[in-house]
């Protein structure tokens, strides 16, 4: 099953963000197999603050959102919001060393830092973690988990999850709509597709050769989705703004050729009914 919840984030003190604008930011991180998706939100009524080190200009952020996904088992949602807890608390500990050094030493501190215990981490005066508050965001309250495989894939399952892929697209939370399409596409297919190469055979030739373009964008999308099963290595990355533009474009393809699957699946069962 696939598990995923998004979750905000507010900081007890600040972090600074190195950002020329006051545009959100996203970072991607796997950590034990929770692959994660976080957006840093700047808090521009703050201003913004010049450090002499390197003079470029940093915006404080107290705002976050995190969203958590893993295809796990049963049982695994019981400590989803723990994973989300560690992801949160390890990337304040790689911002607050990526402020006062380069990359290349902010990565070989943030690993030794991990390496030690408790105590020894106590030692190190540079890095003051609080514990961050975490809380679902409200259009997600009832909606941490999509055990599907036991909801019989029905078509308003495959609805309800079209309508959660609208809303992550809407809200840029775009590795949740990648797989909330996905598993809408699967739910009106009426399997679960362990990997994109299932997907051809599923919606089979005459749905290729009628909805061309629909078919080729599915694929791309469980292609992506597979993508997102692999993790991205264990270490923070910086999304940058063209390559999060050109996701939210594929999303909102794939949005509509998923529509279009499900749209021929239920006229096509329409018809083998009024058949009969």
């Amino acid at each position: 099953m696939w598990l995923f919840a998004t979750y905000e984030v507010r900081l007890p003190k600040p972090v600074l963000l190195k950002s020329a604008s006051g545009d959100p930011v996203v970072m991607s991180v796997n950590l034990k197999g929770w692959e994660s998706e976080v957006m840093l939100i700047p808090n521009t009524r703050l201003g913004r603050i010049k450090q002499p080190r390197d003079g470029a200009w940093y915006h404080p952020v107290s705002q976050l959102e995190i969203t958590v996904v893993r295809d796990g088992e049963l049982g695994d949602e019981m400590v989803h919001a723990e994973a989300a807890k560690a992801l949160v608390e390890r990337l304040l500990v790689f911002l607050q060393f990526k402020l006062w050094n380069s990359l290349f030493s902010a990565i070989e501190k943030y690993q030794h830092y991990f390496s030690l215990d408790g105590a020894d981490r106590d030692q190190i005066d540079s890095i003051k973690l609080m514990p961050p508050q975490l809380d679902l965001v409200s259009d997600y309250a009832q909606q941490n988990m999509r055990d599907y495989m036991s909801e019989y894939f029905s078509n308003s399952l495959s609805q309800g999850l079209l309508q959660d892929a609208a809303i992550s697209i809407a809200h840029k939370r775009n590795r949740r709509a990648c797989l909330e399409l996905a598993m809408a596409c699967e739910t009106a297919l009426g399997m679960r597709l362990d990997e994109a190469a299932q997907v051809k055979a599923c919606m089979g030739t005459i749905f290729k050769n009628k909805h061309s373009q629909a078919y080729e964008e599915i694929l791309s999308l469980f292609q992506m989705r597979d993508a997102l099963k692999q993790g991205s290595g264990g270490m923070f990355k910086f999304i940058s703004t063209a390559k999060r533009q050109a996701m939210e474009q594929d999303l909102t393809r794939w949005q509509g050729a998923v529509e279009c699957l499900t749209d021929w699946l239920i006229a096509m069962d329409k018809g083998l009914q009024e058949a009969q």
